[in-house]
């Protein structure tokens, strides 16, 4: 298991929350197998280290329930539950402030997690459900009670995220956009003339000066 994953786990909370969504136990799950997937799209490993298996509520881990209960006992996490008979649902609010880079200080992993938090983080677990079943590759190609395996997701592009307007008007857009496409060529432009095939590596200032672009573009 991640020694990250308790941070990763407040930040997801305390970015979903602070956002107007609402976190319960079974939609936090599937929000770290979401990250999981597409992080094992770029990286082609996980970053939860799971042991995950297809439930009956999907994907599911038998290391999640002592996390829960380990990082509520450490109030790291606030466990309430809700008020009505007939439900056993049990919903997670933030103990502080944390933001995301404090578990992912890579940006393209940010970019990920975000994107995933910003389509689902408001949806309701019914939905996010429908999608892990029917659109995920490891959910798609699962057997029930078997072990999900992550090697049937092909590597793709990472997701965009995108934030919200920059204020600037389209000359002073269009001369940063100048000024970055400069940056990106003398980035790109770093790798040896004589490489083996494969993808291009990118480094932290080619995914900032992507961040900046993505802002630039709203």
């Amino acid at each position: 298991m991640n020694p990250k994953l308790n941070i990763l786990i407040e930040a997801i909370v305390f970015y979903v929350k602070g956002r107007g969504g609402f976190i319960t136990k079974t939609k936090l799950l599937k929000l770290l197998y979401l990250f999981d997937v597409e992080y094992f799209r770029l990286h082609r490993e996980t970053y939860t280290g799971f042991n995950w298996r297809f439930y009956h509520l999907g994907p599911w881990t038998a290391e999640y329930d002592p996390l829960l209960d380990s990082l509520v006992e450490q109030n790291a996490l606030v466990r309430n539950y809700s008020s009505r008979p007939d439900y056993d649902t049990q919903f997670f609010e933030p103990s502080r402030e944390i933001s995301i880079n404090e578990a992912l200080p890579q940006l393209k992993d940010e970019f990920i997690l975000k994107t995933i938090l910003d389509n689902w983080g408001d949806k309701r677990t019914g939905e996010i459900l429908d999608y892990v079943y029917f659109e995920t590759e490891p959910m798609i190609n699962g057997q029930r009670n078997e072990p999900l395996d992550f090697e049937l997701i092909p590597e793709e592009p990472i997701p965009k995220y995108r934030r919200s307007s920059s204020g600037k008007t389209n000359k002073e857009i269009q001369t940063l956009r100048e000024a970055l496409a400069e940056r990106l060529k003398s980035t790109v432009n770093k790798e040896p003339e004589k490489s083996t095939l494969g993808p291009p590596r990118y480094d932290d200032e080619y995914w900032r000066a992507m961040e900046t672009l993505e802002e630039l573009s709203r």
